[in-house]
């Protein structure tokens, strides 16, 4: 056949990315075979037929063991695994003489005629990250070029003969079992591989052209211009360019993977390429495809695959030879029973689970942290892999049973496990009882010693012989500034000491021994000094802070109450960067969801965070666990506390003036009407600002304020897990269910279910086809409450086709719950978010909304349908609501109306669902709120530094103090 193609490989995710390079490349070149390698499944979110280029499956080429394959890769790994597949099957089946390979994330901007001239004389074809040196000390570095690899394998072309079939097969036994990212044994993906290439393969060409494989990498040696026939590098063509770790969520930045450049700093005609990429994508689809399932990310069951859980052939070989596919049910079961099971060699610590330890050693942030997990640092790694950890790595609850009971043991047994284990103190890490010998020449370094010396690179180099000449000012290091930093506990110490001990009886002369005794206490005093004048600045505080004073927050004066002396800046104790957040961790109410939602949110984004779980006033349910635990200490600079204004002095009673004090306080605030009432305004005192869920609530809040106010949307990102199908529910097959939900603990009316269950009525009557749910939550809870919705909606209900629905559920039960619904109704009179909302435009369904108050910011009308309102008053019995403040009453018989439309019209059904589904995935992620979060509280810090107040670092690694530096 002969002829060039070109490929690229994505999942379907990347579909808009794929689009567009595949457009650039016909315009260039239109007589290329033009393919699409879909490492994924289509599912039907898209039409292959209809696009402007060829689909392959990675199914579809010649790889061993295919579903093992696909299974043990990252989508990321797998994505580079397959190229040299797909270089095969497109040579064998098509016959083509030329192959050209493109990231998907490259646009081709003129013809790529010096390829095709390469491979007239080569038989491969690279392009290398540099062809200059980088001296500035920004990233990427040299040396982080060498880690990733000489040549980037965004692009390489490859021609038809005996050399390059040599070069595919061996590229194929390379990638099967290592195309990994794991830099500690010097790979990355295919890159590093492709090193070797230009040394063990005959015609292989470095193509240096300045126009080819521009990127951030090598930015800064390759100026463009502007040229009447298109863009220009150093006076060449701008063959293509590669948008390497480019978010058009974030177009001021130029990639994710850098910090050398800044949009704003580029010139004008580089902005401009960004800018059309971005408007290219998104023309392309790129809000409707981007938030899209990849099929090899889940097993059959709907269960995650961590990607931590993945090489599992390489700790489990038989595995594999025993289970023929390990997406299956069978291959779930086997793989939550080996990543559970203790690791043998520390059966004394039996919550180390294989898959702990396994994401333990891939972490040496975490490992600097917490050097000793069998030890002194085994519960606060159980805490933070059941926090952030599963968080970061997407490990679900399947693979952390391990973890979680050994978590709930040792918090039930605080008491007996609180000292560490005495093998874990005295062991060696040679072998020995870890006491000093007589003679005191070696020092016999314990377990826990070991592990703090060998994660920390700065007391390497201070004390590079621990055991030998180095080993006095190590021991007077560990216990002084070591014990303050590791909080050792007596059982250490006095192991320590009884060192001590020995190798001052072991020194020469009297001289060198009173020497470093008098280090010893210098060092010591001095940190007994530091703790004396950090508790003299609290109690000058206490007594500065006493009288009422007007301070500023972001140019707007405020009261601080005198009991909590909220607005003294933040002493050095506090100064942390990080947030203390407080709310009803437990409660399983919308504030107990919005609290784990912000919980969720700046966790990923890496907040540093402490969790103070508040008791909630009155009664409802406290049994939600899924944050994890509490923390004990509260370090960071800045309270966020997840309450509303009407719980604001109940709370701070509970938390005490000192929680608040040297601290920037901020209170979550919801409310759902127009106007904020007067009798909280008390409640203002105890924060510097507010943040509240939706613009409605911050413009009704903002008017009665003396602090600033910010609308922080709530993050919604609902899972469910199991199977809780249809069937499960009692629904029956084919029929169209709305669904209507409402808690007796919040104010009935103002949910309004009454005129959800008269639209339902008016549009259907009692047609068997559809049915109405009537989710009631908190029934069990508040049962006074529960009979008074029954009675107020037994008439209205008599129906056969519609249910009340007042069984108890868990969240994940109420996520499946509307993901089983085909409608969400929700003729609410006023909300301040609403978050059922949102989850089920999560879920992809269409809601039949009222268009008025919090919910406006998402419910829109191309992704929702809208019903229209008139504004009444509250009326009486409505409290907390004052009966002559004002709220919406939505058109019953325009939601009928929207009722029979959505039962009748699929594809508008479908159309709704998508827009609903990519809106809240995108704007409403952890992700997307994070960030909010964390541009906000730098913005705080930055304040904060700037009016002199102490810095509210980010550095969470330690640094060694000036002590250390001068070598005691």
């Amino acid at each position: 056949m002969g002829g060039t193609a070109l490929f690229t490989v994505i999942a379907k995710n990347y579909l808009a990315h794929a689009r567009q390079l595949m457009r650039s490349a016909a315009a260039q070149h239109p007589d290329w075979r033009r393919f699409v390698i879909l490492v994924d499944r289509v599912d039907g979110y898209f039409d292959p037929a209809a696009e402007d280029f060829e689909l392959i499956l990675s199914t579809g080429l010649s790889i061993p063991e295919s579903r093992w394959f696909h299974f043990k890769y990252s989508i990321l790994e797998l994505s580079t695994a397959v190229k040299p597949y797909a270089f095969e099957h497109l040579f064998r089946l098509h016959g083509f003489d030329r192959i050209v390979y493109l990231d998907p994330d490259i646009r081709i901007y003129s013809p790529l005629s010096r390829v095709t001239e390469l491979l007239q004389a080569s038989s491969i074809v690279l392009t290398p990250h540099l062809t200059a040196a980088l001296e500035d000390g920004k990233r990427p570095s040299e040396i982080d070029i060498l880690r990733s690899g000489s040549y980037n394998l965004g692009f390489i072309a490859v021609t038809r003969c005996a050399a390059s079939s040599a070069f595919l097969c061996w590229w194929q036994q390379r990638l099967f079992d290592h195309c990994l990212v794991d830099l500690p044994r010097g790979l990355f993906v295919d890159q590093r591989w492709v090193d070797l290439v230009p040394g063990l393969f005959e015609n292989v060409a470095i193509l240096r052209d300045p126009g080819y494989n521009v990127a951030y990498w090598n930015l800064s040696h390759r100026p463009i211009t502007r040229s009447p026939g298109g863009y220009e590098v150093a006076g060449a063509p701008l063959a293509f360019f590669h948008f390497s770790g480019y978010d058009v969520d974030h177009p001021e930045k130029v990639s994710k993977h850098q910090n050398r450049h800044e949009m704003p700093a580029l010139p004008p005609v580089v902005r401009q390429i960004f800018h059309d990429y971005g408007q290219q994508l998104l023309a392309e689809g790129l809000a409707a495809c981007r938030n899209w399932p990849q099929a090899y990310s889940y097993f059959e069951n709907g269960t995650g695959i961590p990607d931590m859980c993945r090489p599992i052939h390489h700790e489990e070989p038989e595995l594999a030879r025993s289970v023929a596919d390990p997406f299956s049910d069978e291959g779930f079961k086997l793989f939550v029973e080996v990543w559970n099971r203790p690791i043998q060699e520390h059966a004394g610590r039996p919550g180390i689970s294989r898959l702990a330890y396994r994401i333990y050693r891939t972490r040496t942030d975490v490992q600097a942290a917490m050097p000793d997990i069998f030890g002194g640092h085994y519960f606060r790694f159980l805490e933070w892999l059941l926090n952030s950890g599963r968080l970061e790595h997407g490990v679900g609850d399947a693979f952390l049973t391990t973890i979680t009971a050994a978590a709930r043991t040792y918090r039930d047994h605080r008491e007996s496990l609180s000292s560490p284990d005495p093998l874990d103190e005295r062991e060696g890490v040679d072998g020995t009882s870890g006491e000093a010998p007589a003679d005191g020449t070696r020092l016999h370094l314990t377990r826990l010693a070991a592990a703090i010396y060998n994660a920390r690179p700065e007391l390497q180099r201070t004390f590079p012989d621990p055991r030998g000449r180095d080993r006095a000012r190590f021991l007077v290091w560990l216990l002084t500034y070591g014990r303050q930093e590791y909080q050792l506990s007596t059982h250490h110490v006095a192991i320590l000491n009884q060192q001590w001990r020995a190798v001052l009886d072991s020194l020469p002369g009297s001289h060198a021994r009173l020497r470093h005794q008098a280090i010893l206490a210098a060092m010591g005093a001095s940190l007994s000094t530091r703790g004396l004048l950090s508790r003299a600045r609290s109690v000058v505080g206490l007594f500065h802070n006493g009288s009422q004073r007007t301070q500023t927050v972001d140019n707007l004066p405020y009261a601080a109450p005198s009991e909590l002396a909220v607005a003294a800046p933040p002493e050095p104790e506090s100064a942390e960067f990080g947030v203390n957040l407080v709310g009803y961790f437990r409660s399983e109410t919308g504030v107990g969801e919005s609290v784990r939602a912000a919980c969720g949110a700046l966790r990923s984004v890496s907040v540093p965070l402490s969790l103070r779980a508040a008791e909630e006033a009155g009664y409802c349910q406290a049994r939600d666990r899924s944050v994890g635990p509490m923390s004990a200490e509260f370090p960071y600079s800045t309270n966020l506390i997840h309450v509303n204004a009407d719980q604001a002095a109940h709370v701070a009673s509970q938390l005490g003036g000192r929680f608040f004090r040297n601290r920037h306080n901020i209170g979550y605030w919801a409310w759902e009407l127009e106007e904020f009432p007067d009798r909280w305004s008390d409640a203002f005192s105890y924060y510097h600002e507010l943040w509240t869920p939706s613009e409605f609530c911050s413009r009704s809040i903002r008017q009665k304020s003396p602090i600033p106010v910010h609308a922080i949307p709530h993050a919604v990102s609902p899972v469910v897990s199991g199977s809780l199908d249809r069937q499960h529910f009692g629904f029956k097959p084919g029929q169209f269910v709305f669904l209507t939900a409402f808690d007796v603990l919040s104010v009935i009316e103002r949910k309004n279910p009454l005129a959800s269950i008269r639209a339902f009525l008016a549009a259907f009557g009692s047609n068997p086809d559809c049915q109405l749910v009537v989710k009631v939550n908190n029934a069990a809870t508040a049962p006074r409450e529960h009979r008074r919705v029954l009675e107020s909606v037994a008439s209205a209900c008599a129906s056969p086709n519609i249910r009340i629905f007042d069984a108890t559920l868990s969240r994940n039960e109420m996520h499946a719950l509307t993901q089983c619904a085909d409608c969400i109704v929700s003729l609410h009179r006023s909300e301040g978010f609403g978050l059922h909302i949102a989850e089920a435009m999560y879920f992809g369904k269409p809601t039949i909304v009222t268009n008025y108050s919090g919910n406006v910011d998402f419910t829109r009308r191309e992704n929702s349908m809208l019903v229209d309102f008139r504004l009444i008053p509250v009326g009486q019995g409505c409290l907390p609501y004052d009966e002559n403040s004002r709220w919406a009453d939505p058109a019953v018989e325009q939601a009928a109306s929207h009722m029979r439309t959505i039962v009748a019209e699929p594809d508008l059904r479908t159309r709704l669902s998508a827009a609903a589904s990519t809106f809240v995935r995108t704007n409403l992620s952890p992700a997307a709120v994070g960030q909010l979060m964390r541009e906000r509280l730098e913005a705080i810090a930055q304040a904060h530094a700037s009016a002199g107040f102490p810095s509210t670092s980010t550095r969470s690694q330690p640094v060694p103090s000036a002590a250390m530096r001068a070598g005691c």
